[in-house]
């Protein structure tokens, strides 16, 4: 079944069956998809992926996410981090006006949904996040104002003391490095890039200070422990990090 909004000037459209709802720009790709009988599940890998940030920063204080979609991350980190407050940032209305479909709660003290300008918004914000997502896509994939060099400036600017920036990125790992190298620039660190199961999508983990570095001794117990509280394996996604950043090492040697 489709239903949603004309499919014409970047206008959202959801196809639901019995199992799966998602929300689609095109039918080339799937911005979110939703598991009807558990709509708080996970279901894309790279979601997963995403939410590895908490084996870095297990109880964030603040987190924004820029992109909404279907709210995949936005609904689950508002679940299972009852301590956390989740800004999400969208620029697209029809987006946010899809969001009861996808079971995104209402605004509250801990939780907001904000329509703006990811790339613009970002720009005026100091030191508030304990951790950035950028999950931001459009019809034609990744907005240009989203994986700039003055962008990965701001969102180093906007993240607090140890912040992680977790981006979501999509097609050919080799062509994605140019926006690593980017970010590596901006947080004067070198980033970590894991490809995910599809090899469609990769996830880029950057930070202030020296956390991905950690010893996997630390990074394993880490997700281990939150496997206890969390519905996907963190220490699948551990592996997966681990992994890349072996491989990145070597590269560079």
């Amino acid at each position: 079944m489709k239903n949603g909004f004309d499919r014409v000037n970047n206008e959202p459209f959801i196809i639901e069956s019995k199992k799966f709802k998602s929300m689609h720009f095109g039918h080339a790709s799937t911005q979110s998809l939703m598991d009807m009988q558990a709509p708080m599940r996970l279901v894309v890998e790279y979601t997963k992926s995403i939410m590895g940030f908490l084996i870095f920063q297990p109880n964030p204080r603040k987190i924004a996410m820029i992109g909404l979609g279907g709210g995949s991350i936005a609904k689950y980190c508002h679940h299972h981090l009852p301590s956390s407050y989740f800004l999400a940032i969208e620029n697209n209305p029809k987006v946010i006006a899809l969001r009861s479909k996808f079971h995104i709660p209402e605004d509250d003290s801990r939780f907001s949904v904000e329509e703006a300008d990811g790339a613009t918004y970002i720009k005026d914000v100091i030191s508030q996040f304990d951790v950035l997502i950028v999950d931001g896509f459009n019809k034609n994939g990744q907005p240009s104002n989203l994986c700039s060099k003055g962008f990965y400036d701001n969102c180093f600017r906007a993240l607090t003391t140890n912040g992680i920036l977790v981006i979501n990125l999509c097609g050919e790992m080799k062509s994605n490095r140019i926006y690593q190298d980017l970010v590596n620039q901006s947080f004067q660190n070198i980033s970590v890039m894991v490809l995910e199961r599809d090899h469609v999508n990769q996830v880029i983990y950057a930070c202030k200070g020296n956390m991905l570095n950690d010893s996997i001794e630390r990074l394993n117990a880490q997700a281990a422990e939150l496997d206890k509280s969390h519905s996907f394996s963190v220490s699948k996604v551990a592996d997966n990090f681990l992994f890349y950043r072996k491989l990145q090492a070597s590269r560079t040697e």
